[in-house]
């Protein structure tokens, strides 16, 4: 990527496609809309979810219609840089398995991220309230859990988040990778 102009439109999809998942994982993980940042998304994204949502229901706690924002997000970002970078076009298939692979990927970047921040903040301001800080404790508490049970605290220390870093980065670099390689193939 050698081109100013791909970059920059590469990194504006990529922050709107945050916004999108980060309202679907803030429904996914139940937090708490009040929350400043919180409603912040909603209000950001609910111009385009609102009717989207007409077509594209939710279920349970699960927003498809925020996800699918992001994937359709992803798939006008990636045509966008083909169209500028090469004269070349791929099928409209393989843009949609790419678009939902960046999708994915982007998502399982957005929960390390969250992670990091929360490892981060615990060592730093333990105990002090912030909108940010609840709200990626929200965030990740629904992943961070059953990894609790299977390490629990020891002598103080949380070490189940190295057990969800190494899930998150198996399926990230190995499993996305290899379904998205076996079905465009």
């Amino acid at each position: 990527m050698n081109n100013p102009i791909v970059f920059i439109i590469d990194t504006v999809f990529d922050v709107v496609c945050i916004l999108f998942l980060a309202r679907f994982i803030l429904q996914a993980s139940r937090a708490d809309f009040y929350n400043p940042i919180s409603q912040g998304i909603v209000k950001a994204t609910d111009p385009v979810l609102r009717p989207l949502r007409m077509l594209i229901p939710g279920f349970r706690n699960l927003d498809f219609a925020a996800f699918f924002a992001a994937w359709i997000i992803k798939i006008l970002a990636h045509t966008l840089s083909i169209g500028i970078q090469s004269q070349f076009m791929p099928g409209a298939l393989v843009l949609i398995g790419f678009g939902l692979f960046e999708t994915l990927q982007l998502l399982l970047s957005v929960y390390w991220w969250a992670l990091i921040g929360v490892i981060v903040l615990s060592f730093l301001s333990p105990g002090t309230y912030h909108p940010g800080t609840a709200l990626l404790a929200q965030v990740t508490e629904p992943i961070l859990a059953p990894a609790r049970k299977l390490i629990p605290p020891f002598s103080g220390l949380d070490f189940s988040p190295i057990l969800i870093f190494l899930m998150l980065n198996l399926v990230r670099e190995y499993l996305l990778p290899a379904i998205f390689t076996s079905l465009l193939t």
